[in-house]
């Protein structure tokens, strides 16, 4: 198991902060065997959920982005509205992962299928 450190959480907490900044909504942290996050509308409802991945590269930098295939398909398990964010340095990238196309290898790094997404146009961005 892998634990994220303060200065992590930190950065993922901005990220997805940016994020419900812009939708106008709010999150709440869910548990460390669950995704990241789920996300609320203005008025409270469920509206999605979220996996957040920090990076320690500008957006200009990031690429290609890479997760790992258990954390999106755990997304996209709970069949509502599922979103990837990437925190950068200087803002976030984010996508729902119907609407990009990634490649899937092996991983020797993270011992485990990943996919990287290259197509910078698919995403969307946001600038601190």
């Amino acid at each position: 198991m892998i634990f994220e450190n303060d200065q992590d959480l930190n950065r993922e907490r901005a990220a997805i902060k940016t994020y419900t900044d812009l939708t106008k909504g709010s999150y709440q942290k869910l548990g460390p065997n669950d995704v990241d996050y789920k996300l609320f509308d203005k008025n409270k409802n469920i509206s999605s959920y979220a996996e957040v991945k920090v990076l320690t590269t500008a957006i200009q930098n990031s690429f290609p982005l890479s997760l790992s295939v258990r954390k999106v398909l755990k997304l996209i398990d709970k069949r509502l509205n599922p979103v990837l964010i990437w925190g950068c340095l200087d803002g976030i990238i984010y996508g729902r992962p119907q609407f990009i196309n990634g490649q899937v290898s092996w991983s020797e790094a993270e011992v485990d299928l990943e996919i990287k997404y290259n197509n910078k146009k698919e995403f969307k961005y946001v600038r601190k």
